[in-house]
């Protein structure tokens, strides 16, 4: 979803991708779809929102075949509409691959539209995704606080390395994950760029919340670490 407000947050713009992470732009808000490089060929997928509605239903797929990896897991960063329609295409093409999303989240996969996506597609009067959405596959795998994605993908392919924090307040169950190793974080609608952070004005927002996690994030995460946020663009925090 667009940002909310700013907080005094020194980021530059980032000119490099030191973990090889490579950023599809999917779906009806242009949000930044991940494919996150594993061992031995494998990769997980964040946020995929490809879909027909929004004219780029294979690009995802096709980008993953050109490149010959394999997607042992998809990850979602919430559950809001515009970050999760393109994951029956994915799961269709990769039956194997695990869907993991926050434990406060696990209602609104698989169940028709959920009571969040349902208040907040007819916010942007979207009502078209509402079939799409509801199409969705329920989630395989609940997440939560200091989890390790080796929980979702299997052993063996260094997703260990990748840990779930969460940090509600855009949604009650958004989550970041974050690479001590690569200096890495993906912080979906919770952090963007020069402070921006995502709104709380829909169903299921709390700036009290989002605050508090923005404060955490900055205790917790060191100058330095390359941030890939869930719209616009990365940058390395300072």
């Amino acid at each position: 979803m667009p940002l909310q407000r700013r907080l005094p947050l020194t980021a530059n713009h980032s000119e490099t991708n030191p973990v090889a992470i490579h950023i599809i732009r999917t779906g009806f808000f242009s949000v930044n779809t991940l494919v996150v490089p594993l061992e031995e060929k494998a990769c997980f997928v964040v946020d995929p929102a490809a879909c027909q509605n929004s004219g780029d239903k294979n690009k995802i797929t096709d980008y993953l075949a050109a490149k010959k990896l394999d997607c042992k897991a998809i990850i979602l960063t919430h559950s809001h509409f515009d970050h999760i329609t393109g994951i029956a295409q994915l799961k269709q093409a990769f039956p194997n691959a695990k869907i993991a999303i926050h434990k406060e989240e696990m209602s609104e996969l698989g169940n028709g539209v959920g009571s969040m996506n349902d208040s907040v597609i007819r916010l942007f009067d979207e009502l078209c995704l509402l079939d799409e959405v509801a199409a969705q596959p329920p989630a395989d795998i609940a997440l939560y606080d200091g989890a390790t994605l080796d929980c979702v993908t299997g052993p063996g392919f260094g997703a260990e390395n990748w840990k779930v924090i969460s940090t509600p307040g855009h949604t009650p169950g958004s989550i970041c994950l974050y690479n001590q190793k690569e200096q890495a974080l993906i912080s979906g609608d919770t952090l963007f760029a020069y402070g921006g952070y995502g709104r709380t004005d829909m169903a299921g927002g709390n700036e009290a919340q989002i605050l508090h996690s923005l404060a955490m994030l900055r205790e917790r995460i060191p100058a330095g670490t390359h941030v890939y946020p869930g719209h616009d663009t990365d940058f390395i925090m300072e």
